[in-house]
């Protein structure tokens, strides 16, 4: 509880960092602040305060419009409150390339409500611990999980950062094997785990006039269908261990020994390169799609289950990354549904190879409460502006 009403109080002064020309009113109109020098700053406590005040100054104070009003309204004095029913995954699978098989591991996925608090950067979700349904265990097993995700979203650069870390996963293609003969449809692998560590960057070409915040940060609305180009860089670390390899009975007279991987890791680096656009129809329905390229080098380095290693770095990595939403918003309150999936497909000269996704998909419905009497009453009883 500490944690999120921290986060309310975060996102109550981000969402009125951006007040237009006409928000006078945050400070007293007999003593003008131009600058942060203008603060008081004579006294022990008005020293001691001083930082404190400047910083708030500085994230509230006025500034110019950077956007064109008749494609974009920004919701910048409404604090935004959603509730989201939402799944995270990560998947990947294990390529023998002188077989030609693989094997696919996949999560138990689970979906759980949550509630997302949306400022001017970034949203926040707050996990409730409410678990509406998963998929069966008998059948799947158990997937314990710690999956961390941010978006920044900027008006001319965007930021997804990934930090997941999944433990218990079943072979998905487990009866595309002939030796594979069970009464389960899957083999369960509760001893293997991986862990996804991402950060990717996209510049907004058409910033004036597209909006990313209409789709995935809900505190902007698209009045007019618009797109823009999309480039950018992007960083990755994947790992994946299994015990005593990842290749286990029945599966290994059909894969190389080559491919018995007791652990893996990968690293990749490239360039994005793509379109995002939004379409807006019955004047508050939008739909937006976004599809972006990544070009990269990949290192990739494991050990197998006789203590052999491997490792080699080449070039000609790939990185695929796929947003769509659909929605419907009237201002006061919207509803929809949005969905972000990273595909990571490496070289196949290897003899073995990891490729993996993971993403989001989420169902949601939101409201925007006008908060600048609370924020400011707030801000002077924290006397950050009572000066």
């Amino acid at each position: 509880m500490k944690i999120f009403l921290r986060i309310l109080f975060f996102a109550l002064t981000i969402s009125w960092s951006k007040s237009t020309a006409q928000d006078t009113s945050l400070v007293p109109a007999h003593k003008p602040i131009n600058s942060i020098w203008d603060i008081p700053h004579k006294t022990l406590w008005q020293k001691w305060m001083w930082p404190h005040r400047s910083m708030t100054y500085v994230i509230t104070k006025p500034h110019k419009i950077n956007y064109d009003t008749a494609y974009i309204k920004f919701y910048n004095k409404q604090l935004v409150v959603t509730l989201p029913v939402s799944t995270k995954f990560l998947k990947f699978t294990l390529t023998d390339l002188k077989s030609g098989n693989k094997l696919i591991f996949a999560p138990n996925l689970q979906y759980n409500l949550g509630i997302s608090i949306s400022s001017r950067w970034a949203t926040f979700i707050v996990n409730t611990g409410a678990k509406l349904f998963d998929d069966n265990i008998n059948t799947k097993g158990k997937t314990t999980y710690k999956d961390y995700q941010l978006n920044l979203y900027g008006r001319k650069i965007t930021t997804d950062i990934f930090v997941q870390y999944y433990s218990g996963f079943y072979i998905k293609n487990s009866q595309s094997y002939g030796s594979y003969i069970s009464s389960k449809p899957y083999a369960i692998r509760p001893d293997v785990n991986a862990l996804n560590i991402e950060v990717s960057s996209y510049y907004v070409v058409n910033n004036k006039k597209f909006s990313y915040r209409n789709t995935f940060g809900f505190t902007e609305q698209q009045k007019k269908s618009a797109g823009s180009f999309l480039f950018g860089i992007y960083y990755s670390y994947f790992s994946a261990k299994g015990n005593p390899s990842l290749v286990s009975q029945p599966f290994r007279n059909s894969l190389d020994s080559s491919s018995f991987i007791r652990t893996g890791h990968t690293q990749s680096i490239g360039l994005n390169l793509g379109y995002i656009y939004t379409l807006v129809f019955l004047k508050k329905c939008y739909a937006t799609a976004s599809l972006v390229q990544g070009f990269g080098g990949e290192q990739v380095n494991y050990k197998r289950d006789d203590n052999s290693t491997y490792n080699q770095l080449v070039a000609g990595a790939g990185k695929l990354n796929v947003r769509v939403g659909l929605g419907y918003d009237n201002g006061r309150y919207f509803i929809g549904s949005m969905g972000i999936f990273d595909y990571f497909l490496f070289n196949t000269n290897l003899n073995s190879t990891f490729n993996y996704s993971f993403g989001k998909f989420m169902v949601y419905v939101g409201y925007r409460f006008p908060t600048l009497k609370a924020e400011r009453k707030l801000l002077h009883r924290l006397k950050l502006i009572d000066y």
